[in-house]
Order: structure tokens, then sequence, then C-alpha cells
């Protein structure tokens, strides 16, 4: 008889082993196993990585990372799936499937409210896992040259050593605090990052490629990528505290690279500077909407209870925003992944745990992106019909479209060497 377990690295590590299976079933050369679930200390902990054994051998793999988002205001924890696959001989047995309801009954159990992955469709759905978040690896805002030579510079951008980490952690919180999906760097994590960007450990140290941060009293950093044709590829991360720091950080990255005619940006258009950027003439190189059928951010909302709770300061300043502003009621909702009771008292909201039949069902599809602040429940109202009218409006006081932006560094590290592993050797 064919014995099947499910193990994770703390319990049997197999590194190689599992490494090898991720680079057949996923077509990438080691490095990217290597680079993002090896020496990433937020991943590199082999009780975040699971693989499954038919008589002995490993034939399926998954990776469940455990991480601090911002939440409207909050900090909450975040599992995140990566690496779901199965060796081509084993598919169509429910392999894969078994890896994911085992991450998910240790989410239950941990009580991580909330979840994401980078996905393809017509698979994670299952799981009631919905598109809510935008591909953060698409460069959304184009500047040309041409709108910046008339600016004057205030202040000098120059590359940031490590007197500047400090403030450059200080302005990525500060700028990033209200963006729900951000993620919370710790100390380790930023060191690692700062590392990977030194000199010492660049595959070309004489590449530009880096963090640079302004002087003056208008602050701000960007961290830009090198095409290696001495123009930058790409501003992959920036922050700026106002509009005139954000034209001498621009002016800067121009100065450094005198052959880029435009800049690209990884960055929200909704953002403070990416409005900047367009009231200054930027354009637009792709919308944040995920396109039908591409790979982008998948969320499953574990516990929508925990999660409303954390948003009423926020709902509550809708609220008080609209003509609902001293309205009084109670209506409950379930869906694929859980419900509520949302009790409105003359304008103040309350969250409850659903006990008991629900009045309405709102379905994960659509409670999912509302939530995230991807879509606005506008977007979703034709699909639920069963709302009466006054709930309708209130619920589209209460969800509109919001900035939903999942941004983070992971895979700066593929322009880099990188450090020594701490895991599995």
């Amino acid at each position: 008889m064919t014995e099947k377990r499910i193990l994770s690295l703390a319990e049997d590590n197999r590194y190689d082993e599992l490494k090898a299976l991720n680079v057949l079933i996923h077509e990438d050369d080691v490095g990217m196993w290597d680079r993002i679930f090896l020496r990433n200390p937020a991943s590199n902990n082999p009780e975040f990585h699971y693989y499954m054994t038919s008589d002995g051998k490993i034939i399926a793999g998954t990776s469940l990372i455990r991480h601090k988002l911002r939440w409207y205001g909050s900090t909450i924890d975040a599992g995140e799936i990566g690496l779901v696959g199965t060796l081509e001989e084993h598919r169509k047995k429910g392999y894969s499937r078994d890896l994911m309801n085992q991450c998910l009954d240790i989410m239950r159990s941990e009580g991580i409210p909330f979840s994401f992955l980078w996905g393809i469709p017509n698979f994670y759905e299952q799981f009631h896992y919905h598109y809510a978040y935008p591909n953060h690896f698409t460069a959304y805002i184009n500047f040309p040259k041409s709108c910046s030579e008339k600016w004057e510079k205030d202040d000098e951008l120059h590359p940031a050593g490590k007197d500047d980490h400090a403030a450059i952690q200080e302005l990525y919180n500060a700028y990033n605090r209200a963006v729900t999906g951000s993620h919370v760097r710790t100390t380790e994590i930023w060191e690692w990052y700062f590392h990977l960007t030194s000199g010492k450990v660049r595959s070309n140290p004489a590449a530009k490629s880096g963090w640079w941060i302004l002087d003056g009293t208008d602050s701000g950093y960007a961290f830009v990528t090198e095409s290696g044709e001495g123009k930058p590829s790409i501003v992959r991360e920036l922050a700026a505290t106002s509009e005139v720091s954000l034209k001498n950080i621009v002016l800067g990255i121009f100065d450094e690279f005198p052959n880029a005619e435009s800049l690209d940006f990884y960055h929200h258009p909704e953002m403070p500077a990416g409005r900047w950027l367009y009231n200054l003439g930027a354009r637009v190189r792709s919308s944040e909407n995920i396109w039908k059928g591409s790979w982008a951010g998948m969320v499953r909302i574990n516990d929508p209870a925990r999660l409303l709770r954390l948003m009423v300061p926020c709902l509550n300043d809708r609220l008080n925003e609209s003509k609902f502003h001293a309205w009084s009621g109670e209506f409950s909702f379930s869906s694929d992944v859980g419900g509520a009771v949302i009790n409105i008292k003359d304008g103040q909201v309350g969250i409850h745990n659903l006990d008991g039949s629900p009045r309405y069902k709102i379905p994960a599809r659509v409670l999912t992106p509302i939530m995230t602040g991807y879509q606005g429940f506008d977007r979703f109202r034709n699909d639920l019909t069963d709302l009466p009218g006054e709930i309708l409006e209130i619920m589209s006081v209460l969800f509109p479209r919001n900035i939903a932006y999942m941004h983070d560094l992971i895979y700066i590290d593929a322009e880099f060497n990188e450090p020594s592993s701490k895991l599995g050797k």
C-alpha cells in the first residue's frame, strides 16, 4: 500500500530534494528557490515549507510564509502561499489540494485572519482566494524627462549609506502607514535588503542600482535598479514627503542617469507620489486593474469579523461623511469564508461574530475585493439583488474603492548576489 505523508522541513530537512522538485515543477533555475525561500529572513524558517511524500519520495510541495501587513491602520498576521506544485506524473490526484488544505488548517490553528498568494486563475478559487491586489511587478507610471526641464532642484539626491538606513525605514513606515496591504518590515529584513544592495554583493559593483536618499527639509528616498546601459530600468520603491521632495528625487535620478529619456515607476497611481507624478505630466503605463486571466495578487479573508473590527475607525469615518451619519440598524451576512454582524447605532459601527442564521449572503468573490479596497461595493450591486436598497447604499458608503497595493521588494535579490544560507545546509 502506498504511504503518503505531509511533512515540513522542520520535521525532516530534505532541502535539496525539495529544491530540486521546485526547479522541475516551476521550470526555474536553482536561484529562485535559494533567493526567495532560503535566504530571505522572512521565509527562511524550515517550519514554513511543506512537502508530500509517496513511499518516501517527495512528489509535491508548497510554502506558507508568515508576514505582518498593514490593515486600515492596524497590523495583522498574514500567511503567504508560495510555490504550490506536484510532479507531472502525480498530478490530478488531489495532492496540491491536500497541501493547500494543510496550509488553511495551519492558519486556522494559528489564528491568521488573512492570506494571499500570487497565482494563476482557475485553481485557487476553489479555496476561496480571489484577485484583490494588482501585480506590483508592473510599471504603472512613466514620467518623461521633458516634463522636468523647467524644474529647479533645491536639494541633492545621494547614494544612501549606512547612516541613512534608519531614515529610510522611518520614511517607508510614514509613507505606507495608511496603505492596506503594505508589508511591515522587521529590522532583520531591512538589514537583508541593505546588504543585498550594498556594493560588496552586487553582481555588478560598478552599477548605480540601489538606495538613494534626499538631503534637505523635504525628504524622501528611492530604490532604483539599473538596466546596464546607463539607464535606470525601474524606480522600484519611492517615498516622498511632498511634491517638492518628489521633484528633487526625479531630478536627482535623471542627473545620475543622463541617458534616460523617461522613468518607470512601480508605484500605485493613487498613492500621494503617484498623484503628484500625474499632475506633473506622467503617462499612464498601465492601469491598476487586474487583467482577466493574469498572474496577480489573490486574497483569502480567513476571518471576516476580525478584519472588519479592525476597520471600524475607517468605517465610522466613511459613514460620518455620508447621509447615514446618524443611521441606526443591524444586518448580518455570511460568505464562503465566514460572516459577521454589522451593527450601526447613531452612525457608529460595531462588528460582532455571526451567531445564528445570517440575513444575507455575500460571496467571497465579492467580499474579498471590497474589504481590500481593490473594488468598491458599487461594482457588485447587480450581483446582490437580495439586499434591500438602503443596505446597498450603506454598503457602498462603507466599502468604496480604495488604494489596494501589496508592494514589497522580495524579488530585488534577483539582480544581486546573495548572502550565505541560513536554512537547510
